[in-house]
């Protein structure tokens, strides 16, 4: 930090002294004309000499115009409007003028018309586009790597450097300045990726040897790429995933799309065919690649619960990791690996190695920024507490780091169980004007202005935040039913989060705070339904737990209430009536899947049946629509939970054999499921 700043001591030192030399030579020059000369004997004859008319000014010229990179775009394209290069730079333009909608349907346009356009060149004309591709490459890929060292050498100088962006695959169509990058919560593609106006190579001088049919096919992959980002970009994975497929297909020597394809199949619940993807690239990724790829793997078997392969495959990301970094490991290279972890989800995993890299900059405030946010995300709240003091001594005064310390003190209270003391810390925050998220929006909703945060709030429960940081969005909305008293809500929203992010630390002590808050009635409540079905009512007992089970998170608990009140209803003579919430919810879920067209639709319907669920925990034909749709997702495991659900409470009249059959069925899918996970799971060596 002291280099840097001196750096800028210096380079002001600078400006200023070119400012003064510029003045002072600008004096020296006027102090140097000579006075205009006398004609030879005006003096003496001492006629006055006739003054000369002043020049008029010469206007300043007016500055060009920026050129807006779309308009420019389209007016090449009416210029060639069967040219596939005009329209993929089209597509480029609307891209990173973030229209992705239209950018989407351009490069459509682009893929249409590249088996036409790219015939009718001609061997010249391919030549010199690939040549003039090639070059603006070599520029691009020497500019960026400029911009690379200097950004590497600030971040050195601030002991931030992570290394996990050299060890992640390269983004398609990118050149050497965008990289996978693992985002917190589910690892997924950085939205911000880059399409591609030329065909990128690892070697581009060797590129001009190509024959025209290799270079074609080359470009046809990149437009399919293209095409793949933007749809990435609209978070439209379904039509993305076939754009990559394609893209693959047309030059197979581009295995980095196999890891998006992956990524793709993992961030909608596909983990086995994620897995088996992954699998296909870590046999071919050069060294570097493995310890990213490898931690994906370990990240979807957490999700499919195979704990011993998870551990496995955690062990191996370590020693890939160790072969990578060889003998430089350092404090700074642990961060970069306690990095990657924290990128996965691995929160807990991560924090001894970030630990060694905290010790080497123990006053540094960033350092403890990043430290004490690693703890809380590992639900270690004691320790998170005093990194965030040691932060605060550091900064001197709170109110330098944007309402970071306050908020985290207002959190660290109410886990404490001190509601009323972290109301109080977190009305210190306000969000800015027309601010829609961020801590600061979920601190104001939590002391109490639920209306004003209106907004925020819905699009959360619809299921409309990023993926990227669903999981903590859920979290912090379940903060604020709980702060507010609402527990169903709380309840609901702190299974999303945990769902995303089995091991974020803080969802899972607010579980903890809703199961211990319920403890006590739930006991009660408990003996209550033993006492009503020794009396021979079996559907009072199964609306007592009903009731109990609307107000708990999911778990071991909340799963045993629900197989002892589906016993009750089984055995009842009548069943419980959906109510009207539940019902809302549920026949929305139904209308949306319905009418699904691609996973985000069924994603959206999964959502509207667990709201449904929430309302009306031992309905069977809620359980029996989750069943279905989590089969249709590939999490067998869940799926299989939900129909035996729907079997325990279901009464003999119901026609079963349909659902005793598509039982058995999902046995048999879960199980071969994880025999083909573990024949390709890479073996711990």
């Amino acid at each position: 930090m002291m280099r840097t700043m001196k750096r800028l001591r210096i380079f002001s030192i600078i400006l200023l002294g070119v400012m003064v030399s510029g003045c002072v030579s600008t004096e020296q020059e006027t102090d140097k004309v000579a006075p205009a000369k006398e004609k030879p004997g005006a003096a003496a004859a001492g006629k006055p000499q006739a003054e000369k008319p002043a020049p008029a000014p010469v206007p300043a010229p007016e500055p060009a115009k920026p050129v807006d990179p779309v308009v420019a775009a389209r007016a090449n394209v009416a210029s060639n409007p069967m040219s596939w290069r005009a329209v993929n730079a089209l597509g480029l333009a609307l891209f990173q003028a973030r229209q992705y909608a239209e950018a989407a349907l351009v490069f459509e346009q682009a893929v249409a018309m590249f088996p036409i356009s790219s015939a009718a060149e001609s061997e010249q004309q391919v030549k010199e586009a690939r040549q003039l591709a090639i070059k603006a490459q070599i520029e691009a890929n020497r500019k960026v790597q400029k911009q690379q060292l200097e950004a590497q050498d600030k971040m050195r100088e601030q002991q931030m450097i992570s290394g996990m962006l050299s060890m992640m695959p390269m983004m398609p169509g990118a050149n050497a300045n965008t990289a996978l990058l693992a985002q917190a919560g589910q690892t997924v593609l950085n939205v911000a990726m880059v399409p591609s106006g030329m065909d990128i190579m690892s070697d581009p001088i060797s590129a001009e040897a190509e024959s025209s049919q290799v270079l074609r096919s080359r470009e046809l992959s990149m437009l399919y790429a293209n095409l793949g980002q933007v749809r990435m970009a609209l978070w439209e994975d379904d039509a993305a995933m076939e754009a990559f497929r394609q893209a693959y297909a047309a030059d197979s020597s581009r295995i980095d799309f196999l890891f998006i394809q992956a990524n793709l199949l993992q961030r909608n619940d596909d983990m086995a065919g994620a897995i088996a993807l992954y699998a296909r690239y870590l046999a071919v990724a050069s060294a570097s690649k493995q310890p990213a790829t490898l931690l994906e793997i370990a990240e979807s078997c957490r999700n499919l619960g195979m704990d011993e392969e998870m551990r496995n495959a955690l062990a191996a990301t370590r020693k890939a990791w160790s072969r990578v970094v060889g003998d430089a490991v350092t404090p700074v290279t642990e961060h970069g690996y306690g990095e990657l972890l924290t990128a996965c989800g691995f929160y807990w995993e991560a924090v001894p190695y970030l630990q060694a890299w905290v010790n080497t900059s123990p006053n540094d405030p960033a350092v403890q920024r990043e430290w004490s946010t690693a703890l809380f995300r590992a639900g270690k709240m004691d320790e998170g507490l005093a990194a965030v003091k040691a932060f605060m001594q550091n900064t001197k005064a709170a109110s330098s780091d944007g309402g970071f310390s306050i908020y985290f003190n207002g959190m660290i209270e109410m886990h404490q169980g001190h509601l009323d003391e972290a109301r109080k810390i977190l009305s210190e925050l306000r969000p800015a004007p027309g601010a829609t998220s961020g801590f600061a929006v979920a601190a104001y909703a939590m002391c109490g202005h639920l209306d004003e945060e209106k907004e925020w709030i819905n699009r959360i429960e619809n299921g409309l935040s990023s993926p990227d940081s669903a999981s903590v969005d859920w979290y912090r909305l379940g903060c604020v039913w709980f702060i507010n008293g609402n527990i169903p809500r709380a309840a609901e929203c702190v299974n999303r989060s945990i769902s995303i992010q089995p091991q974020f630390g803080p969802a899972l002590l607010l579980r903890e705070q809703l199961t211990g808050v319920n403890a006590e009635r739930i006991k009660v409540e408990q003996v209550k339904a033993v006492q009503a079905v020794a009396n021979g009512d079996t559907a009072a007992a199964a609306q007592i737990l009903s009731t109990v089970l609307t107000n708990i998170p999911a778990g071991e608990l909340s799963e045993s209430l629900t197989r002892e009140g589906m016993k009750y209803l089984s055995a009842s003579e009548s069943k419980l009536r959906m109510s009207n919430e539940a019902q809302q919810y549920y026949l929305r879920g139904q209308a949306v899947l319905k009418n699904a067209k691609n996973q985000q639709n069924i994603k959206e319907a999964l959502g509207q049946y667990l709201w449904a669920l929430r309302f009306a925990p031992l309905s069977p034909e809620i359980h029996l629509s989750l069943s279905s749709v989590y089969a249709s997702q590939k999490q067998f495991k869940k799926a299989l939970y939900h129909i035996e659900a729907y079997l325990a409470g279901a009464q003999s009249s119901d026609g079963l054999d349909a659902v005793v059959e598509r039982y058995y069925e999902l046995q048999y899918l879960s199980e071969n499921e994880l025999r083909k996970v573990r024949a390709v799971i890479p073996k711990n060596n």
